[in-house]
Parts: C-alpha cells; structure tokens; sequence
C-alpha cells in the first residue's frame, strides 16, 4: 500500500472529505486529491501535519510500519518484553473502546 492509499484508508476511517482533510492540514484540495493519487509526491511539512491530523506515524504513512497503531509514546520502555509492551497496547485498546462506550 502506497502513501495515496493510506491517506484514503486513515481518511474514509474517520468519514472525512478529501476537502476536509486538505482544510485540517491547510492545503489546496486539488493538492490533496493528487497526493492520494499518487502524482505529487508530500512535502515533509505535508508529512508532518497529515501524521498528527490522522494520528499515525510517519514511518506508518511512508510504509516503514505495517500497523498505524504501532506508534506507543512512552518516556521509559526499557526492560519492557515484547508481551509486555503488547498488554499496554492491548489495555490502550480498551480505554479506547470504554470511551467511545460512555459517549453512546
């Protein structure tokens, strides 16, 4: 899956227009329309702000990840094992799940 690909994909996950991605990350819609087609290349700064809008990697939209949700911000994982590290992913999961429960 190439960069156009994912930004469709993390896009239509979330019921945005391509116009309304291109007005969060303040760029010219035909200019979004031809990323995600894969004519213009992004531009680092694009990269940037279109990782934090989607909330993703950059490494993910770039294809370096095969997981949008393997990006866990921790100050201190040292010491962690793979198992360890997954429970945290896991109970991320949940308290994600537990709020979207409350909002219905």
């Amino acid at each position: 899956m190439n960069i156009g690909e994912r930004i469709i994909k993390l896009r239509e996950k979330r019921g945005w227009s391509q116009r309304e991605l291109s007005r969060r990350i303040d760029i010219n819609v035909s200019v979004m329309n031809r990323i995600e087609s894969g004519e213009r290349p992004v531009k680092d700064q694009e990269l940037l702000k279109l990782s934090n809008v989607l909330e993703v990697s950059t490494d993910y939209l770039l294809g370096k990840e095969d997981s949008e949700n393997d990006n866990l911000f921790f100050f201190d994982m040292d010491g962690l094992t793979p198992e360890e590290i997954e429970d945290i992913k896991e109970h991320i999961e949940y308290v994600k799940w537990k709020s979207g429960q409350r909002e219905k």
